[in-house]
């Protein structure tokens, strides 16, 4: 019975994770026309998503790092989706990073835009899935995470939220080295 219960219970929670990653994919259909653009903090946005991820890094041994520019950098965008960029970006580096590694989130300024970066030391992607990725419900193979409650939504979302602010997003990975996602901001005035 016990086995059963658990089975039913990772389900449900993959089922309630694919739901709620359709919804926010639809939101941002609806919200492409509403952005919500206001200058805030990033690097504070930056500490606060890190910290959320804290017992997850503490309990692997991973080490979060982060390198940012000045004590405050003003950005010019809608917060809560930039938000949720950031966590998932960080929750995909989480995932695919070996215990007793470190994660680096840096911010720089250049030519009036503000670039954040999230680097992992992890399992890398291979070349031939760096341009699906994107794809809604893209999943490279299921043996990569620790956890595979995945859906392949999280980088579809990352890659609708930055479009509809009309930035860029790139990556840069290598198997066995590690990934980097670097995406650009407006800087506020």
């Amino acid at each position: 019975q016990e086995k059963y219960l658990k089975i039913i219970s990772y389900e449900a929670e993959r089922l309630e994770k694919l739901t709620r990653g359709l919804l926010t994919l639809n939101e941002l259909d609806i919200q492409k026309r509403m952005l919500h653009i206001q200058p805030f903090d990033i690097n504070s946005v930056i500490k606060a998503t890190a910290a959320s991820f804290e017992g997850s890094c503490t309990s692997r041994n991973i080490l979060l790092e982060l390198i940012l520019s000045g004590k405050e950098l003003m950005a010019q965008a809608d917060m809560e989706q930039i938000q949720q960029v950031l966590y998932n970006l960080l929750d995909n580096a989480v995932k695919f990073s070996s215990d007793n590694s470190s994660i680096t989130l840096e911010t720089t300024v250049n030519h009036g835009k503000v670039f954040v970066s999230v680097k992992d030391r992890g399992t890398g992607i291979p070349k031939e899935s760096l341009s699906k990725i994107w794809d809604r419900f893209y999943k490279i193979d299921a043996s990569r995470g620790k956890d595979r409650k995945g859906t392949g939504l999280g980088l579809a979302i990352v890659k609708e939220i930055i479009n509809a602010h009309k930035q860029n997003i790139n990556v840069i990975s290598t198997v066995g080295v590690g990934t980097e996602f670097i995406f650009t901001l407006e800087k506020a005035k």
